[in-house]
């Protein structure tokens, strides 16, 4: 194509072209003024997403480690509740022990001498009952209220001793048929009374008696005999009366 050399520009279209030229320019510089700023928007929400999601992360992880810290707890206690029901049930119960300690049934039985008490035949003066006291000492009650006192000190089956402890000098306990120890006195039966011996000075001698009802009960004569004390694992006490056949609980009052 060939330009003839005597072509000029009208001043009215060098005017044109540069506005166009110029317009085009604004509207390009428009567009990348707005890309830019959407650019640094989408940044910021991508930024704030981003903070978000480390946030709810980091949250999740606290927790998941509760989560896990908790689940450790109750195994541990698991692990202890399963030990303490093994230990139960390897312990014997109070029936197994009492019965793995009772001693087996006996095939035989022989009878030796153990002590032997003064009897005084005038007065019908015979051994009417026995007991062991605090200290495991066996004790004798004669039927006219004489206490003996029968330790075994060194354990080969013999009494070491036979100490009165009590002579009823005073006659207080006469036709005594049952002995209970309570403690550091002894309860006795006897003649359809109660009665309470105490050492009172602490020498190994009773010597303080306490009578603890004066006559017999409404319905029990004087011909009628009381014999033996027992006591009850709550602690109530029985005896019988051997002419009538009763059976008669006796009420300790304070």
């Amino acid at each position: 194509m060939r330009v003839n050399a005597n072509f000029r520009w009208a001043p009215g279209t060098i005017l044109l072209g540069s506005a166009l030229l110029l317009a085009g320019l604004i509207l390009s510089g428009c567009s990348a003024v707005e890309l830019h700023r959407r650019s640094a928007t989408a940044a910021a929400q991508a930024v704030a997403t981003a903070a978000t999601e480390d946030a709810t992360w980091a949250a999740l992880e606290a927790a998941g480690n509760e989560l896990q810290a908790t689940a450790q707890t109750l195994s541990e206690g698991a692990t202890q509740a399963a030990a303490t029901i093994s230990a139960l049930a390897s312990t014997p119960t109070a029936v197994q022990q009492a019965t793995d300690e009772t001693p087996p049934f006996p095939a035989s039985a022989e009878t030796s001498l153990y002590a032997q008490v003064p009897i005084d035949s005038d007065r019908l003066n015979i051994i009417a009952a026995l007991a062991f006291d605090a200290d495991g000492q066996l004790l004798a009650a004669t039927r006219a209220g004489e206490i003996y006192a029968l330790p075994d000190r060194d354990g080969d089956g013999l009494a070491d001793e036979t100490r009165l402890v009590f002579a009823d000098d005073e006659q207080q306990l006469i036709q005594v048929a049952g002995l209970i120890v309570r403690g550091d006195a002894l309860l006795l039966l006897h003649g359809g009374r109660h009665s309470l011996l105490r050492d009172a000075d602490g020498d190994g001698l009773f010597d303080s008696v306490t009578h603890l009802n004066d006559e017999l009960s409404a319905d029990q004569s004087p011909l009628q005999a009381s014999n033996g004390l027992v006591e009850s694992p709550d602690g109530r006490l029985f005896t019988v009366d051997v002419n009538a056949g009763e059976i008669l609980q006796i009420v300790l009052r304070e």
